[in-house]
């Protein structure tokens, strides 16, 4: 009986990076380390639509985050889970909606805005 134990890729990946994250720990930011700030500002210019997806027994609720001046810049958040669509459809509204809380009022999409072509 020659066994040996063994790590499989990911987990040893995954522990690769943790020590990778403990290195830097003690370490000053640097400028690098704010620009999530700049590169995230337009999000305050962003449309929030919800998205309700049934997977594996449950519905889960994400939000999406589109310019809507350029609509393929967008980002998806996984927001919550529930087992019910109707508890599903509720939370997306109230989350979408508080998400999407803007002065100038409700932004939107158009298919305009994407030039598709359909030749």
């Amino acid at each position: 009986m020659n066994n040996k134990p063994s790590i499989s890729e990911t987990v040893l990946s995954a522990m690769k990076q943790f020590l990778y994250n403990e290195l830097l720990l003690d370490q000053t930011a640097g400028p690098s380390d704010m620009l999530f700030i700049t590169e995230g500002a337009w999000l305050k210019d962003a449309a929030v639509i919800d998205a309700i997806v049934s997977r594996q027994g449950g519905w889960d609720v994400s939000l999406i985050f589109a310019h809507y001046k350029k609509p393929l810049q967008l980002i998806v958040r996984n927001i919550t889970r529930q087992f019910s669509e109707q508890k599903a459809r509720v939370a997306a509204f109230y989350i979408r909606k508080e998400a999407a809380k803007d002065r100038r009022g409700t932004l939107a999409l158009s298919l305009n805005y994407f030039s598709i072509c359909n030749n």
